[in-house]
């Protein structure tokens, strides 16, 4: 009979936290020398941990979305914890910030996600992207097609974030990629999977490009305008080259996770990183266009902004786990966000306001499902 032991990591989405999650999967492949590893992941993100040496089979769960990814995560955890206790796993591993792990989130979603796993991360924690040959050609024929080669800088403009901290209208951006553009020198690549085009040819559209030809494509690009979504995380991957990088969040955003408290966190320099929480179209194109013709460090002191210090996830969170009774997974979210924040009146605030407006909050969004949709 074999002793190989047989491991599950549950994490559905997104490309980012998948991302984020990899490093998990390295650290079992430690702890578990020899083990038979199998990633739970919805189908929108299954492509992101293809060719991973880290993982040995892919679960592939057709039919998720963000609205319904909560409710198949509970339906199948049920399912899950059955399998082990018929041998099918030997350890699972739920990593997302859904459900009870809500508890996790501290205002940073890798450390959040971390705390999923029940041991020390001790590996290395980049991002683990494997390439196919064939997506290094197509990134190689892109940059040929549009003749990147002649522009002195190539800025990768990631401007339709999944993860929900910027707003920004494909008309917004078309203006900020045609200002930045007017040098001649500079090419904007509008990376999302929004078809986008324009008659400015160094305006390009980089939807015909899949998220893993676009880390291949980093090493063709000198920059990147991002909003620390999958595409700002993915050019942190092995896979790809770090670019100099001006993101710009919403600092209100429910579940931010700005990359200069993440690259904090974890001992990351932020020597190539600036982050703008003033989303105004004017400052980004000001901000960008120093970045290109000045010096790096001066420019950041002149714009870089700091996090507004919020806690809108904690009371959003500890509602969701209200809902479900979780009374042990709000005493854990309290207990961890104090460990890194202490006592602090907005976090104490934040934890009130989520306990008391919670029954208000239940009543308002029972009305509008059974009421309103009835």
């Amino acid at each position: 009979m074999s002793n190989q032991k047989k491991i599950l990591i549950f994490h559905l989405h997104s490309n980012g936290d998948c991302l984020y999650a990899t490093a998990i999967a390295r650290q079992i492949k430690t702890d578990y020398p020899g083990c038979h590893l199998t990633w739970g992941v919805a189908s929108f993100c299954k492509s992101i941990l293809e060719n991973n040496p880290f993982i040995d089979q892919i679960w592939e769960i057709p039919g998720v979305n963000k609205s319904n990814s909560t409710d198949i995560h509970r339906k199948l955890k049920k399912e899950i914890y059955q399998k082990k206790k018929e041998g099918v796993y030997d350890e699972i591993f739920f990593t997302q910030l859904i459900d009870e792990n809500l508890a996790n989130y501290d205002g940073c979603i890798r450390s959040g996600i971390f705390r999923g796993y029940n041991k020390p991360i001790t590996v290395d924690i980049t991002p683990v992207l494997r390439l196919y040959p064939h997506e290094k050609e197509n990134a190689e024929k892109f940059a040929i097609e549009h003749n990147l080669k002649k522009y002195k800088n190539i800025i990768l403009f990631e401007f339709a974030p999944q993860s929900a901290q910027l707003a920004i209208t494909d008309e917004i951006a078309l203006d900020i990629a045609q200002k930045l553009t007017e040098d001649g020198k500079t090419a904007v690549i509008l990376s999302s999977a929004k078809t986008i085009k324009s008659e400015n040819i160094a305006i390009i559209d980089g939807s015909t490009l899949s998220l893993r030809e676009t880390a291949a494509l980093t090493f063709y690009c000198t920059h990147l305008l991002g909003c620390s979504s999958g595409i700002s995380w993915l050019a942190t991957s092995d896979a790809a080259k770090m670019l100099a990088m001006v993101q710009v969040l919403d600092p209100y955003s429910p579940w931010v996770n700005p990359m200069s408290r993440d690259f904090e966190r974890f001992g990351i320099s932020t020597s190539q990183l600036i982050e703008l929480y003033d989303n105004n179209a004017a400052t980004i194109i000001n901000c960008m266009l120093e970045v290109l013709n000045g010096d790096f460090d001066e420019v950041k002191k002149k714009y870089y902004q700091h996090l507004p210090l919020h806690f809108i996830g904690t009371s959003r969170g500890i509602y969701n786990m209200l809902c479900f009774l979780q009374f042990k997974a709000i005493i854990k979210h309290i207990r961890i966000n104090v460990s890194v924040f202490g006592f602090h009146p907005k976090l104490i605030f934040a934890v009130a306001n989520g306990i008391l407006t919670a029954p208000f909050k239940l009543l308002k969004n029972t009305y509008k499902k059974r009421v309103l949709k009835a």
